[in-house]
């Protein structure tokens, strides 16, 4: 069992007013209270570990008929059931009262969820009688697929809202939007999902997306629980090495999740911004046509133009001429052409 460093129960020594503005000291009670949520200890571990596996078997359960049926309250749903914020409070109390057994029990808990989670969507899916061109089709699944940096926003400020309503009792009643703020098990059902549909690239998108949630909760959490007086208490009301590395620990993870996020969504900005400036050369070219612009798609090197009118439209050269001048570079355009037929009559009654 872990070493609580001394005077963790006891009154917490004077310290600098800054700090008191800050934070008001937590009872006894509350810490007591607050460990009992985050660790199961003795007898308490194996019914702990059971309600831990079911909640997450039926939230991963719901999350897949979900995505697979593209219904967004049902996908919430799930995220009301799901269980893992509390190994990752855990760990984020572990890191911050310097608590290494406690910390590698919060992060078993969670590997093991997340293997069970991802084993069960991928069994699941083979199950439900749809074919794979129509789940994909499903709009609440490909949105766990389009990590941006501003998913790690929302896991920071989610994984503060949690600590927070942990500590402060009084704001229970916020508690479901909480778990639906801290959305885990949705891109998580998404990762075993997509790998057995055969989609590996969109199945890393979504795990991405994962890791985000879990890296933003696990830092967050740890400020808010430090904040809130969940700390070792020194002599001094300094913050121990240990407590200092845990947190330190949390912001590098943070930071290593971060790159690949921020690279994603730069292309994803790019791609964006040259679709909209493509949108608008295909806009004005066929307004001058007197042709209609339908979609757009546009890749590294390459374009498709879809136009709508009545009349033929006129050679691509010039279109393609524009759009190369714009992105300074060759670009290959397909336009395609749907003629535009209406036919009128009047009638009259006898």
């Amino acid at each position: 069992m872990d070493q609580r460093p001394s005077g963790f129960l006891d009154q917490a020594p004077e310290r600098p007013r800054r700090w008191k503005s800050f934070r008001r000291e937590l009872t006894d009670e509350q810490r007591r209270d607050i460990l009992g949520q985050l660790y199961a200890e003795g007898d308490d571990r194996l019914p702990f570990l059971r309600r831990f596996a079911i909640l997450l078997s039926l939230s991963v359960l719901i999350a897949v008929f979900g995505l697979a049926s593209d219904s967004g309250p049902v996908v919430i749903g799930a995220m009301l059931v799901s269980p893992l914020t509390t190994p990752l409070l855990g760990l984020s109390g572990a890191l911050v009262m310097g608590w290494p057994r406690r910390a590698l029990e919060s992060l078993a808990i969670l590997v093991a969820g997340t293997l069970w989670a991802f084993v069960l969507a991928y069994v699941t899916l083979t199950f439900i009688p749809e074919p794979a061109a129509i789940t994909l089709q499903s709009e609440e699944l490909l949105a766990r697929t389009q990590p941006r940096m501003l998913d790690m926003a929302v896991a920071v400020v989610a994984g503060a809202a949690g600590a927070y309503v942990l500590v402060r009792r009084e704001a229970v009643g916020a508690l479901p939007g909480v778990a639906i703020a801290v959305a885990l098990v949705p891109p998580l059902s998404t990762v075993g999902m997509l790998v057995e549909l055969g989609k590996p690239d969109l199945a890393d998108d979504a795990l991405l997306l994962y890791v985000t949630n879990l890296a933003g909760i696990v830092f967050a959490g740890a400020l808010v629980l430090l904040a809130a007086g969940m700390r070792p208490e020194t002599h001094d009301g300094r913050l121990p090495r240990r407590a200092k590395a845990g947190i330190a620990l949390a912001a590098v993870l943070v930071a290593l999740i971060a790159y690949p996020l921020w690279d994603v969504t730069r292309h994803s900005l790019a791609h964006a911004l040259d679709h909209d400036e493509a949108a608008a050369i295909a806009t004005e070219w066929a307004d001058d046509a007197g042709l209609r612009v339908q979609d757009v798609e546009v890749a590294l090197h390459s374009a498709r133009i879809e136009v709508v009118g009545p009349d033929p439209p006129p050679p691509a050269q010039g279109l393609a001429d524009r759009l190369a001048v714009a992105f300074e570079q060759e670009i290959d355009l397909q336009l395609d052409w749907i003629p535009e037929r209406r036919t009128t009559a009047t009638g009259r009654a006898p």
